[in-house]
């Protein structure tokens, strides 16, 4: 919760705790954590200064663990992926589809030009004949 004093103007953090009164009814207990307030009243709930805990211990200890461990990393999980990977993957089953249906039209073309090689060769013997026989 933030309260403004109004007399400095500054908002605070107050950290407000459910106690539970003489009469049974919770209430709320303010714990100022950043604020030293003002009224002599509210000095008696102020909590005393954090200390920062030192990591270095808990650093060694994970860099311990980090040196002790055999690394067998595959090269090839370091490299990065290329830019555009993920069009590539959404794009290959559909030029699956394409490749089956080129293959297919180049086979139509290739038979259909045979038939026309076949249906002029014909052609050509029926006149060699016709000219045979004049």
């Amino acid at each position: 919760a933030v309260v403004s004093t109004q007399s400095t103007g500054i908002q605070t953090n107050l950290r407000m705790t459910a106690t539970e009164e003489s009469d049974g009814v919770p209430r709320k207990r303010l714990k100022f954590r950043s604020y030293k307030p003002t009224d002599e009243s509210l000095q008696g709930k102020q909590l005393d200064p954090a200390e920062p805990t030192s990591i270095k211990e808990t650093v060694s200890g994970i860099i311990e663990q980090a040196q002790d461990k055999p690394t067998n990393i595959d090269l090839n999980t370091l490299a990065p992926r290329k830019a555009n990977w993920d069009l590539k993957r959404d794009v290959e089953k559909k030029l699956q589809k394409l490749e089956k249906r080129t293959k297919r039209a180049m086979a139509e073309l290739i038979r259909e030009k045979l038939k026309a090689e076949k249906d002029i060769s014909v052609s050509a013997i029926d006149q060699v004949e016709a000219m045979d026989s004049d």
